[in-house]
């Protein structure tokens, strides 16, 4: 039995024991071909497979955590790489950051960031080839125990270096304390070299003492209207909650969703033009997702942890009401994916169900041209995440026409077969 099966046929049992349901080992034995000792050994060697997984990344991230640095608020990677004998990335890989006992250093602002950080943070970026992918962005939060936002933008500056007004009052105190530019550069090392840092600093100001621009009229919205706003599209909000039913799923709208408000209601209500109501609307939520992302995903992330620990199961109301955020968010900002199943086509055993349920959330929460958080569809379906973007895009018909498959469908229709039956069956062929 090949690893793939094996992880289906525990992800099948596991559905049925979480649910409290007798597993139907009849029913089973029929469907995987294999007696009910074997899928019961099997079901055991996975449940010990996770469990020495689970072992290594608490194994990882303590070894981490005891070779903290105070002084320079990262980890010794080295010392915990010699302890285990294993490479740099594997170890970052295993890492569980919702097991630490070191905080998450914040560094939102460029002069927070040790001057030492920059280069030891340029230099591990460059190991990884092309965009930085989610995975790739969170080993460098690893490495680095900085926040994902706050590396992408350090290491933005790193590659396109600017003078930003936080960077010019920062070199201009430094040139009032009589700091010569050499040492300057030694305490913002980002731009291409000591004699750039003058330049760069000479054209900003310049820039600057230009003259005042021009002023931009505008109506400023009073707190009065900002509140009667937040008001008005609570009111036109269609609460819902995401748990199983499907039922719900068609009425959940999140609050920062603009499909789902009536926004000439909202203009009529507050005497304003419908455009104006929508870029205020645009700013607030602006405003309201970077903050989300930094403050909350380690809160999410521990009450789905503590939840899935004690009931095997995620009951994201709860979650919500825990953290003070929309289920949709908390969907989006977790990072707890512990026994999470697989999920392989197979045209015998598909479940049609579970694939409904998987498009319904994607088009409730994600209508195009929305781009899909599969992280968000992989913690309602509790799927792992490849998983779900190749299931989903099977079930967009997504699939490389070659000569092979050309003659397939051929044959088939000639045999009278229906389309949607050759369908089924092109998915299960692999065609090269």
């Amino acid at each position: 039995v090949s690893l793939e099966r094996q992880q289906e046929i525990a992800a099948v049992v596991r559905g049925y024991r979480k649910d409290g349901v007798t597993v139907p080992w009849f029913d089973l034995a029929y469907r995987f071909g294999l007696s009910q000792s074997d899928m019961e050994h099997i079901v055991a060697l996975d449940d010990d497979r996770l469990q020495k997984r689970r072992k290594l990344s608490a194994r990882v991230t303590q070894l981490a955590d005891q070779a903290f640095d105070s002084q320079r608020g990262r980890c010794d990677w080295d010392s915990v790489i010699k302890k285990l004998d294993m490479p740099l990335m594997e170890c970052l890989g295993w890492f569980d950051a919702s097991l630490s006992s070191v905080p998450v250093r914040s560094l939102p602002k460029f002069v927070d960031w040790l001057p030492d950080d920059f280069p030891l943070l340029k230099e591990f970026v460059q190991q990884f080839p092309g965009t930085l992918t989610a995975d790739d962005q969170q080993l460098v939060s690893a490495f680095m125990n900085v926040k994902q936002a706050d590396c992408a933008m350090a290491y933005n500056m790193c590659i396109r270096p600017r003078m930003t007004t936080e960077l010019f009052e920062l070199t201009t105190s430094y040139r009032e304390q009589g700091m010569p530019w050499k040492d300057i550069y030694q305490q913002i090392p980002v731009f291409a070299s000591v004699q750039a840092l003058p330049k760069v600093y000479s054209q900003f100001k310049a820039k600057e003492s230009s003259g005042p621009k021009p002023a931009t009229i505008h109506v400023r919205w009073t707190d009065a209207e900002t509140a009667r706003f937040h008001e008005i599209i609570r009111q036109h909000y269609l609460h819902g909650g995401i748990r199983n039913d499907e039922a719900r799923l068609l009425h959940l709208v999140t609050l920062y969703d603009p499909r789902a408000i009536d926004w000439t209601t909202i203009a009529g209500d507050l005497g304003r033009a419908v455009n104006a109501c929508k870029c205020k609307h645009w700013q607030l939520r602006k405003q309201r997702e970077p903050k989300l992302a930094a403050e909350h995903a380690d809160a999410v992330s521990h009450a789905v942890k503590k939840q899935y620990t004690h009931h095997q199961s995620v009951d994201w109301a709860r979650v919500s009401e825990s953290v003070g955020l929309s289920e949709r968010e908390c969907l989006e900002a977790n990072q707890f994916g512990d026994g999470k199943a697989r999920w392989i086509y197979d045209p015998d055993t598909f479940s049609w169900d579970m694939a409904n349920r998987m498009t319904t959330f994607i088009e409730t929460n994600y209508p195009r041209p929305l781009p899909v958080n599969y992280a968000a569809v992989s913690n309602y379906m509790w799927i792992e995440p490849d998983d779900c973007v190749k299931m989903a895009s099977l079930l967009r018909g997504e699939m490389t026409w070659t000569e092979d498959a050309v003659a397939k469908v051929v044959e088939l229709r000639n045999q009278g077969m229906m389309y949607k039956d050759i369908a089924r069956q092109l998915l299960s062929i692999k065609f090269t």
